[in-house]
């Protein structure tokens, strides 16, 4: 286990980085673009990014949690505390406001406010993956 926490925490700015250049890559590419995919189209492609996304994003984000979680265990400073808050605010704001979005949108099809209001509420989970980014600058 020992191997596994030095691995995350060696690669947590690199981890932590990719999350960041996701994020941004969702809010400004392929969130605005779910309002021009046709509605005949649109739930097999919702369907299929959605099934591929969580093959790069939780991976991530269960190593970004697990080395955050070890850092405040073993090193405790008031950054590890801070960026653990902020990890776990983002996981908040993920599965109560961003993953329900997405239900309703693999459930009932296109839907132009859904897809405004994950664009809208994303920004808060790009705001904290950025705060998260550069939290994990200073600590490296």
């Amino acid at each position: 286990m020992n191997l596994v926490i030095e691995f995350i925490h060696e690669h947590i700015l690199a981890i932590d980085f990719a999350l960041f250049i996701l994020i941004w890559l969702v809010q400004l590419v392929i969130y605005p673009v779910f309002h021009f995919v046709s509605e005949r189209d649109f739930s097999t492609w919702h369907e299929i990014y959605c099934k591929r996304i969580a093959y790069f994003v939780l991976p991530l984000m269960f190593a970004q949690l697990f080395e955050s979680s070890a850092a405040c265990f073993f090193v405790g400073t008031w950054l590890e505390w801070i960026k653990l808050f902020l990890i776990l605010s983002v996981w908040l704001v993920t599965f109560l406001i961003s993953a329900p979005c997405h239900h309703k949108l693999s459930k009932f099809g296109m839907d132009k406010i859904v897809i405004s209001k994950l664009v809208l509420t994303n920004w808060i989970r790009t705001i904290l993956w950025t705060m998260i980014t550069l939290v994990s600058y200073f600590q490296y």
